[in-house]
């Protein structure tokens, strides 16, 4: 005890982080160091340790239990830590069960923005692929209307496209610094490449493709080839996307996603095609390709599926829950497009149907799978 009535022992405690020991100043001890303050059940620096609140000093005086995290992933939630609920973690708090149950990796905070935008990006990049097509073909004369809506289609997909891209991002300007580098490694910095091509190409042959100057009409047209060249990967790179994540559902089905998008996109494509009045033979060019598109959208995920019967939890990501409701839906929706468009070869007037269906069943198909990989991160 002190003069003043207080506990001497007080002043020879430490002021270090927990469980970087103290240094003695009682006579005798040589400046030795005492037992740490925290007693180390964990080997330093485990996992176990650090969920037990054992923390060592890394030399550089920082509180390593303190962090700031700014940017687009400062809102995700790593959930409860183990040991939050004893004194420094201690294990009876917490059962091997639960600890057993927590995924490490967690699941994506997109809105239905992101979905959104994975439709109308691949339905722009299917309409602008058409839309060459069928100007190297030369359908529609002089009227062109395949050609024009093609286009037309593709540069809104795309203006509506960024719109719900920028709005996930929250700081448009951020964009930009995806195309400071070019890196075919990254499927994103490829992809962000593809949209500003293809964006810029899709504008260039709605705008220079309508001029009566006949050296801007070929501008256009040059654009309009260059906006088909580059549909398909503006149809697909997003199935690459989600494949190079460490979500579950959506990496062991790395191999079908590019496939499934596309072929959702063709139907897509051709759907918003089938809702615009044209000549005979167009008509009959954008029915061929959207029963061809739907076709392979089913058999796609038929084999998906079959394919993931090896990993049970993955496959009952796609087949439970809300995203096995929503696949259940865009495969009916897809089916009766399909039904649709062979009909509309005798009832022209079921066209516009089946081109609607073809829509939402592309849509639904973006956000069973957007749903999948959420659910897949969930603990079990």
């Amino acid at each position: 005890m002190s003069e003043d009535g207080s506990d001497s022992s007080d002043l020879n405690k430490s002021t270090n982080p927990p469980g970087t020991g103290t240094r003695s100043s009682v006579a005798g001890t040589g400046g030795a160091a005492t037992p740490p303050d925290i007693v180390m059940k964990h080997a330093p620096g485990s996992w176990q340790a650090l969920a037990a609140g054992q923390f060592t000093s890394d030399g550089r005086n920082v509180d390593t239990r303190r962090a700031e995290l700014s940017g687009e992933g400062a809102d995700l939630d790593a959930g409860d830590r183990v040991g939050d609920r004893g004194h420094l973690g201690d294990p009876s708090q917490t059962t091997v069960a639960e600890e057993s149950s927590k995924r490490v990796v967690k699941a994506s905070r997109w809105t239905w923005e992101v979905p959104a935008y994975f439709a109308i990006g691949g339905m722009a990049g299917a309409a602008a692929t058409l839309s060459a097509g069928a100007q190297l073909a030369k359908l529609g004369g002089t009227d062109r209307r395949m050609v024009q809506s093609g286009r037309v289609i593709a540069l809104g997909g795309t203006a509506v496209g960024s719109v719900l891209l920028v709005a996930d991002l929250g700081r448009p300007e951020r964009f930009w610094h995806m195309l400071r580098v070019f890196r075919p490694s990254s499927p994103m910095n490829v992809g962000s490449w593809v949209l500003a091509g293809f964006g810029t190409a899709s504008a260039g042959a709605a705008v220079l493709g309508r001029s009566r100057s006949r050296q801007l009409r070929f501008l256009g047209d040059a654009a309009g080839l260059t906006a088909g060249v580059l549909g398909l990967p503006m149809a697909g790179y997003t199935g690459v996307l989600l494949g190079a994540t460490a979500q579950p559902a959506w990496w062991h089905a790395r191999r079908w996603l590019p496939r499934l998008f596309v072929a959702s996109a063709a139907s897509a494509g051709a759907g918003a095609l089938e809702l615009i009045p044209m000549s005979p033979a167009e008509e009959r060019a954008v029915r061929t390709f959207a029963i061809g598109a739907r076709a392979a959208d089913l058999v796609v995920v038929k084999a998906m599926t079959r394919d993931l019967a090896d990993h049970p939890e993955v496959a009952d990501a796609y087949e439970a829950g809300r995203a096995g409701r929503r696949m259940k839906a865009a495969e009916a929706l897809t089916a009766c497009a399909l039904a649709a468009s062979v009909a509309s070869i005798k009832v022209r007037a079921l066209r516009p149907l089946a081109g609607a269906l073809g829509l939402a069943g592309s849509l639904a198909t973006r956000l069973a799978v957007t749903d999948a990989g959420a659910s897949s991160t969930q603990p079990v």
